[in-house]
């Protein structure tokens, strides 16, 4: 696994997401972590090289998807991560997601946000709609558009590297909004994206 974390000034946040890696119930040398600075000014970078994470890489080109590229293109292993800098990973996370990708019809993952630090009926409600329509929306496109759909929320994402190159990784031309849901429909044109609440992550 290559775990990719796109940063732009994520100095309040960073720390807690690394931590959370360092706690991962998967050996350490199975997975590498690589920060993207896309162009920090706080001490985004410092905190990363005192964590020790394997790849500080370097991405002039502002925007969400230039860093997930970037991200995509320093990762040596089979199956690239993505997760946003201010999430944490429960310890299960990894170990998990190696379980899912055992089957190799399944070329991508992705789990819902538990929003730790909203009120509680949020909390539950929003973990409720993830769990449950999340997986029912790819179904409903392919019903009404009849092509392959499929579901991902860019921060909580793991996808084989080869679908990727096969893709031609992430798309640039989107900034921001909506480059999880382009990217989905242009994997799902090569083999089957799981949403599974077994690789929930925690999300500001």
């Amino acid at each position: 696994f290559s775990l990719t974390i796109p940063c732009y000034n994520e100095e309040k946040t960073l720390p807690q997401l690394l931590e959370s890696i360092n706690k991962l119930d998967y050996p350490r040398n199975d997975f590498e972590i690589i920060v993207i600075d896309n162009n920090c000014t706080d001490k985004t970078v410092e905190i990363a090289r005192n964590f020790g994470v394997d790849k500080i890489v370097k991405e002039e080109n502002q925007g969400l998807t230039w860093a997930r590229q970037r991200g995509f293109l320093s990762a040596d292993g089979e199956i690239i991560g993505c997760i946003d800098a201010d999430c944490q990973l429960p310890k299960n996370w990894l170990k998990n997601a190696s379980k899912i990708f055992s089957n190799p019809k399944i070329i991508a993952i992705s789990g819902p946000y538990d929003y730790f630090d909203a009120n509680p009926i949020f909390r539950a409600i929003s973990l409720f709609f993830q769990a449950i329509f999340y997986p029912l929306i790819p179904k409903i496109l392919n019903l009404f558009f009849k092509k392959p759909a499929a579901l991902i929320i860019g921060g909580n994402t793991l996808i084989r590297k080869s679908a990727l190159e096969k893709i031609g990784g992430f798309d640039t031309s989107i900034k921001f909004w909506g480059e999880d849901a382009l990217t989905a429909f242009r994997l799902a044109k090569l083999g089957k994206l799981v949403f599974t609440s077994k690789i929930k992550v925690f999300s500001s």
